[in-house]
């Protein structure tokens, strides 16, 4: 009962960081750049969207990692001496995914909190210079 639990948890957590990813990038990126009046009304509807989404996809980034961590464990009996000492072909497949998954939450930390913000201050000052520009 509880690796259906775990899968079904792990499922929802993927759904919702993968479906929320791709809203604010096919429907939220595209609306914030239709605002042009007045200046950086879309840069910074979408700077809001993003920092709450940032709860949530954080939030599910930690479950996929938790629930999967316990599938492997308790389905597949994968052990950390198992996992960094065998050449069985699975867990050769499942160290492939473990690196994956730390190279995604790497990036995503990087763009969360290191280039998103910057990105963000840069389109604000773009759109606060070019409201001036068109006031003087």
């Amino acid at each position: 009962m509880a690796y259906q639990f775990a899968v079904f948890i792990h499922l929802l957590a993927a759904i919702t960081w993968i479906g929320g990813t791709l809203f604010l990038v096919m429907v939220m990126v595209p609306l914030s750049r239709g605002f042009v009046e007045p200046p950086a009304l879309g840069v910074q509807i979408l700077t809001q969207a993003a920092r709450r989404f940032r709860v949530v996809a954080w939030a599910s980034i930690i479950l996929l990692v938790i629930t999967g961590a316990f599938i492997a464990t308790d389905q597949w009996r994968i052990t950390p001496a198992l996992f960094f000492t065998s050449g069985n072909h699975f867990v050769k497949v499942l160290q492939i995914k473990a690196g994956l998954v730390a190279l995604i939450i790497v990036l995503s930390a990087f763009h969360d909190f290191v280039l998103g913000p910057k990105v963000s201050k840069h389109l604000s000052e773009q759109g606060a210079a070019a409201a001036s520009l068109r006031a003087g």
